[in-house]
């Protein structure tokens, strides 16, 4: 029996994560089907690549001795991968996108609808994540971007700039003195981030020194403290194209200077010549200047 690809790409992930059911995740198949990998790699080399453990799966010295060699051929693989692809011509097939929540949830639907009928041979598969997906290892094709990507290998291209503001909804402010300064959320209730410290550093840069304590609703996930705005909850901060279309919700503190977020667009330079890639990516290019649906 000749050794798979998929078993030492399954090796590589359990060697990587520690465990079983984090590989599965990671190359979003089954834990049995990762298990069974593991089991026919060990079978085919006559030996423990892993010891079991109530704590997960933990390297042999064997099996230590031959994750380099696992990295070099998953990289040569995946560089033959986005090579062929890259030669690709025809106007068919998959291409993948990768975006965080906000923009692949509440953008991507509302931007894609023209690509599919016109071109309906070219399937799309979205990536939705706010870890920044590795188009080295093409995790995805094209990425959408809410920073400048600086690797060498990829293509990117800035598309626009997203303003952000301070939003709170009608009710939340019925009764309240609207803030005029920072320093006056300090008698508001603000939505804030728990682990991130983004919107902490961005006060210190404006001049006012904040800590999580001072958020009384703290998420880092940055769809529930949309919705927490669009419920009354407080203040927060939002993308002013998007934020604007919110019912009963009006923009606040509108004199302090928010940083803006730049959008971008990339994709690996092997791939940038593939058609239906480079289609999906001009189309993107285009409707990502106004991100959001009026």
């Amino acid at each position: 029996m000749t050794l798979s690809l998929d078993w030492i790409r399954s090796f590589h992930a359990v060697a990587e994560t520690g465990s079983l059911s984090a590989a599965a995740r990671h190359l979003n198949l089954t834990q049995p089907t990762i298990g069974r990998h593991i089991d026919l790699l060990e079978d085919r080399l006559g030996s423990a690549l892993f010891r079991r453990g109530r704590d997960g799966m933990a390297l042999t010295e064997r099996g230590a001795d031959l994750v380099a060699t696992a990295t070099e051929m998953l990289a040569a693989a995946t560089q033959f991968e986005r090579q062929a692809a890259g030669f690709d011509t025809d106007l068919s097939g998959v291409v993948r996108i990768a975006a965080n929540e906000v923009l692949g949830t509440l953008s991507l639907p509302h931007l894609l609808p023209d690509l599919t009928r016109t071109h309906p041979d070219i399937e799309l598969e979205l990536v939705i994540s706010n870890t920044a997906a590795n188009l080295l290892r093409r995790d995805a094709d094209i990425a959408i971007r809410m920073f400048r990507p600086t690797q060498n290998d990829l293509v990117a291209r800035k598309v626009t700039e997203i303003p952000l503001g301070f939003f709170a909804h009608c009710d939340y402010l019925a009764g309240r003195t609207p803030p005029q300064t920072l320093a006056d959320l300090r008698d508001h209730v603000v939505l804030g981030f728990d682990r991130e410290t983004g919107m902490i550093q961005a006060a210190q840069a404006l001049g006012e020194r904040f800590d999580r304590g001072d958020f009384q609703i703290r998420t880092d996930t940055i769809l529930a403290q949309f919705e927490g705005i669009k419920a009354g909850l407080g203040i927060g901060i939002a993308h002013v194209p998007l934020a604007q279309n919110w019912p009963g919700v009006q923009q606040v503190l509108t004199e302090i200077p928010l940083p803006r977020l730049e959008l971008w667009l990339a994709c690996h330079h092997d791939v940038r010549f593939n058609r239906r890639v480079r289609l999906v990516m001009d189309y993107l290019g285009q409707k990502l200047k106004q991100p959001y649906p009026a």
